[in-house]
């Protein structure tokens, strides 16, 4: 129940700086993906390995951590984009 509340929290802060940057808000979904996508890498990861137990949680929460933490940096390093209407300089030859 805690990470569905951490990742609607998380896509919307992700959306809220996407917009910020005059940039689309479904980038909020990168987190979604990147959390959930790092659960199932680290599940991977932890059978692959014989893990057993709270280890494989562990392998779980820990690589859904890095997914999201990813996802952050790319939403933080979007350029921003000039407003809607905002004249853009033509070259003329």
């Amino acid at each position: 129940m805690l990470e569905i509340l951490f990742l609607s929290w998380f896509w919307k802060k992700l959306a809220a700086m996407a917009r910020d940057k005059n940039r689309a808000g479904s980038w909020g979904a990168l987190g979604a993906l990147g959390w959930i996508g790092g659960e199932v890498s680290g599940a991977v990861i932890a059978l692959n390995s014989r893990a057993q137990g709270g280890a494989i949680y562990g392998y779980m929460l820990g690589f859904a951590a890095l997914g999201a933490l990813v996802a952050f940096a790319i939403v933080t390093m979007l350029s921003p984009l000039p407003p809607p209407g905002f004249p853009v300089a033509r070259v003329i030859e």
